[in-house]
């Protein structure tokens, strides 16, 4: 951004008339916020008058300026659809119509930091917009003077100047967005006097003031409490620049953090539009980002949604993140219910941002919000209101979709069978610490569904970010390094997905998660490290197989090496293979490595520490599923089949299979013979006798790209023979690091 780009924002409306009163509203629960305090409504609220107070905007007066010249998100064409929406009485209109109606018949109270009042302003107002109805409007003011000075229940005067310090600063979200956006929408509606916008200046002073000054997170662009700061700042700069020269620094300070912090963070950290926090806060905070750019559009001429590429990245996050039944999403993150709930919010949000920048995703995001998303019936009805559209919402995109994608700045993977409700669904974590709260301790973390059933799930709730919540490895050096330990730390800035691929019928990622298990004074450069290598490899095969390879490296042999995974039922144990039904379903996990190991179920909450990283928290009946490894040597490997089937079917067999520099699983699956195998790292030529035909053998572990001579014996038990190659001659690796040798001329197994 620029600063020139100040020359071509529209100036203010001047606007007369007398102040109205405000009015409550009821309590409601936002995604990711906590329940608010009682919802009991007041019957019959007392008028206030408009405060006098001594107005520290600017040594110059207010501009004086035509009506009616909304800059943040209403522009004429956006006025258009909203009047065609209310007389076409769509689905959008009418739940919004709704929303207005609620709060003109009666006050409500805040809800939780504001979010009742602040909905409000923001639907009466487009309501006002759509129909002329000067009912809307009025009220509009009046919640809009209860952000001003309230904090619970109108004329309280628990607000005011120091109402967004609360809770380090969340409530300016709340309170100074939505009094900045009423000041632009709210332009010539009865009670919008010169007095009430000078007063708002003064609130969005206090208040911006306050959080650049000591809010939470403010110089972080990947979390939401940023989010709920930039969008106030930019607001307040878009709607009040030219009025007040405070005005235009907010906006010039909302432009260099755009600028330096905002797309350097999301181009190079958030590649492939994951949010870490979790979806809970990220919906919501989609939506800011995604208005603060459509904001920036319609108010100063910049098209900033085409800066953000992730904004168009979210909707194929949120395509593949819904899971099979449409009826929950991953759940990655802080979620304070379980199974976790889809929302429309971020991909109406994003359908707004991205219609002049890119139509197409823009088309996209909106059949997925009016398709395979709930509507937004009540909260941020408004929001759904103005992603709506007379045209259709176009197609599927599921239907040109690949089943797998790669979210590579999160190190997120998600692969499935196919696009039916029926369908086996994965993931695999590997990626880098990028958010201060909220983002869990799970690298490694593997999930896997068949259709609405939760086979493998992550068991911890809201309070349950550690390790120990998640499927993945618990690592015990008795505290020697990991300030945690068994669990994850917080410093892990370097764990990564370093491969991954999806040839159609094999999905391969490969996670170097051992810098998770990395101590505090990690960031200052020490070296000691409690796990020296950790690799894990995640290999689908459609329809229903997996298999998770662990390498480990510890700088010590006697510490603890756990491999845990979470199911919601109690699982049966007999021998090497622990098998769960949910629902209609069953998930058997069999171990192959370490040789004779023996899984433990235990019944969870297990005795653990305090805190977020320790303790263990799950949100329902939840066993964990735990494999050890012999204390002893520096080197460990676990290695694990899993496969997902109908409630009532068998569990498929599969052994250990090796030869010379080469080991995995052969299995029967569908009636298939299939092999996984793994190479070891070193250049010598690796041979395994296989025994007979197979329906699919691949080999993993190999150097992506490098080329290997692969023979196959079928005279001599189809015994396949691999070496990398002196030439040009042999086979490529792929991207993966893997191999698919034809054994399709050995004889039967």
């Amino acid at each position: 951004m620029h600063d020139s780009a100040l020359m071509h924002r529209p100036t203010t409306a001047v606007i007369s008339s007398v102040l109205v009163l405000s009015l409550p509203f009821a309590g409601c629960k936002e995604p990711g916020f906590r329940e608010s305090s009682s919802s009991s409504e007041i019957a019959n609220p007392s008028p206030r008058p408009a405060q006098s107070t001594d107005v520290r905007v600017s040594t110059a007066p207010l501009a004086a300026v035509k009506p009616a010249e909304q800059r943040i998100l209403l522009d004429a064409p956006a006025l258009e659809r909203l009047h065609d929406s209310a007389r076409r009485r769509t689905a959008a209109w009418a739940f919004t119509a709704a929303r207005c109606e609620e709060a003109v018949s009666a006050p409500r109270e805040s809800g939780y930091q504001g979010f009742e009042w602040a909905d409000l302003v923001a639907s009466l107002a487009l309501c006002w917009h759509a129909t002329g109805d000067a009912r809307y409007a009025t009220s509009a003011i009046g919640y809009l003077g209860a952000l001003l000075d309230d904090r619970f229940k109108i004329g309280d005067g628990q607000g005011g100047a120091s109402v967004v310090t609360h809770d380090s600063g969340y409530g300016i979200r709340t309170f100074a967005t939505y009094t900045a956006l009423g000041y632009d929408w709210l332009r010539g509606a009865p009670g919008m006097s010169i007095a009430l916008r000078a007063r708002i200046i003064e609130r969005l002073d206090q208040w911006l003031g306050w959080y650049a000054d000591k809010g939470y997170l403010r110089d972080h662009p990947i979390a939401n409490y940023y989010w709920g700061y930039l969008t106030a700042l930019s607001f307040a700069g878009l709607a009040a620049s030219g009025d007040t020269p405070l005005a235009d620094g907010w906006l010039k300070l909302a432009e260099k953090e755009i600028d330096t912090r905002v797309v350097p963070a999301f181009n190079e950290k958030l590649q492939g539009g994951g949010w870490p926090e979790g979806w809970q806060y990220g919906e919501y905070t989609t939506m800011e980002v995604a208005l603060v750019a459509e904001a920036f559009r319609t108010g100063a001429g910049m098209n900033l949604a085409r800066e953000l590429p992730w904004l168009g990245q979210v909707v194929k996050h949120h395509v593949h993140a819904l899971l099979p039944d449409e009826q929950s999403v991953y759940d990655g993150g802080t979620w304070g219910e379980h199974p976790a709930k889809p929302s429309g919010l971020a991909l109406a949000g994003v359908s707004v941002a991205l219609d002049a920048a890119e139509p197409a995703t823009a088309a996209e995001a909106r059949w997925m919000v009016a398709h395979a998303l709930p509507p937004l019936r009540r909260e941020q009805a408004w929001v759904g209101l103005l992603a709506d559209r007379t045209e259709p919402a176009g197609s599927d995109p599921r239907t040109a979709e690949p089943r797998s994608l790669h979210v590579s700045g999160q190190g997120l993977t998600f692969a499935r069978s196919d696009w039916t409700r029926s369908a086996v669904w994965a993931s695999f974590q590997a990626g880098p610490r990028l958010s201060e709260d909220h983002q869990d301790a799970d690298q490694g973390h593997i999930e896997i569904w068949r259709g609405a059933d939760g086979l493998l799930v992550d068991g911890g709730d809201s309070e349950g970010s550690a390790t120990s919540n998640h499927n993945t490895l618990l690592i015990d050096d008795g505290g020697r390094h990991d300030n945690y330990s068994p669990n994850q730390g917080v410093w892990g800035l370097h764990v990564r997905t370093t491969r991954f691929q999806d040839d159609g019928a094999v999905v391969v990622a490969v996670g170097d998660i051992g810098e998770a298990y990395a101590p505090s004074c990690a960031p200052d450069g020490c070296k000691g490290r409690s796990v020296e290598r950790l690799v894990r490899t995640f290999v689908y095969v459609r329809p229903s197989l997996l298999v998770i390879r662990d390498e480990i490296l510890l700088d010590q042999g006697g510490y603890g090496a756990v491999w845990a995974a979470h199911v919601t039922t109690a699982p049966v144990v007999l021998g090497d293979l622990a098998s769960a039904v949910v629902g209609g379903s069953r998930v058997d996990v069999r171990t192959i490595e370490p040789p004779g190991a023996e899984p433990l179920a235990l019944h969870e909450p297990t005795p653990s520490g305090e805190g977020s990283h320790r303790l263990n928290h799950p949100w329902g009946p939840m066993w964990r599923i735990e494999v050890a490894s012999p204390r002893g040597s520096r080197e460990r490997e676990f290695l694990h089949l899993i496969t997902v089937d109908r409630a009532d079917a068998t569990p498929p067999l599969a052994h250990r299979i090796a030869g010379l520099g080469i080991h995995g699983t052969d299995g029967r699956f569908g009636g298939h013979r299939t092999l996984v195998l793994f190479a070891d790292a070193s250049d010598k030529e690796k041979t395994v006798t296989l025994g007979g035909r197979a329906d699919l053998a691949l080999v993993l572990g190999l150097e992506p790209g490098r080329r290997y001579d692969v023979l196959v014996d079928a005279e001599h038990a189809c015994t396949v023979h691999l070496s990398p190659s002196s030439g040009a001659s042999g086979v490529a690796a792929t991207a993966g690091g893997l191999l698919r040798p034809d054994v399709a001329s050995c004889g039967p197994s």
